[in-house]
């Protein structure tokens, strides 16, 4: 797909949608979601932002440095990955990472559901980079659609404390931009950015179901 390149305002808010809700920064509103709207609240404001920020460093700061060395190199020619062909090792890093992840939420004497959402993470990941091998599956809707399944499953089940109806609107609307802006950019089909947000919401959604 060729992006769209005229800088109007939709193609601005398209870039900075797709930026910050990237897919490297999935995991860190997950835990802000897991810290700050369940009964984790409680725990010492301190200890949930440590707990955060070493998510956030274990999954978006290192996969950011392994895909900027290989920029450098020339095995990688943007940050978003738009080449297929190029995604097998920022894969590999964020399947790692995620385990990475939940073995320092284990060591923390994290919930086991907030656990099997790395290991459900892990898991959509690998099956992106598979089906990547022969279509470009959106990894942004792929991690929008992880944590839209995450908070609906924890409002669903009586986790999220306050409004947990506003949160998992909030999070659906968020899919939807989010599809809006990979489709606008022409970096994918409806079917790419359909399939990748269906991908990791089942496959979070049915791992908490059947482990938790």
């Amino acid at each position: 797909m060729t992006e769209t390149t005229h800088k109007t305002p939709a193609t601005i808010a398209a870039h900075i949608l797709s930026d910050l809700f990237s897919p490297l920064l999935a995991p860190t509103y997950a835990m802000i979601a897991a810290m700050w709207l369940t009964r984790l609240h409680y725990l010492p404001l301190g200890t949930r932002i440590w707990a955060t920020a070493g998510i956030t460093v274990i999954c978006a700061l290192i996969p950011l440095v392994v895909i900027g060395i290989l920029m450098r190199r020339g095995k990688v020619s943007d940050m978003s990955i738009s080449n297929r062909g190029q995604r097998t090792i920022p894969y590999c890093t964020a399947i790692a990472c995620y385990i990475l992840a939940g073995t320092y939420l284990y060591i923390l004497n994290a919930p086991f559901w907030l656990i099997i959402f790395f290991a459900a993470a892990a898991l959509a990941s690998l099956l992106s980079l598979i089906i990547t091998r022969w279509w470009k599956i959106s990894a942004h809707t792929g991690g929008v659609g992880g944590l839209a399944a995450f908070i609906f499953w924890l409002g669903l089940n009586g986790y999220i404390e306050h409004a947990p109806l506003v949160w998992i609107s909030v999070s659906l609307l968020l899919v939807g931009f989010m599809a809006w802006s990979r489709l606008y950019l022409n970096h994918h089909t409806p079917a790419q950015v359909a399939a990748g947000a269906a991908l990791s919401a089942v496959t979070v959604y049915g791992l908490l179901y059947l482990f938790v």
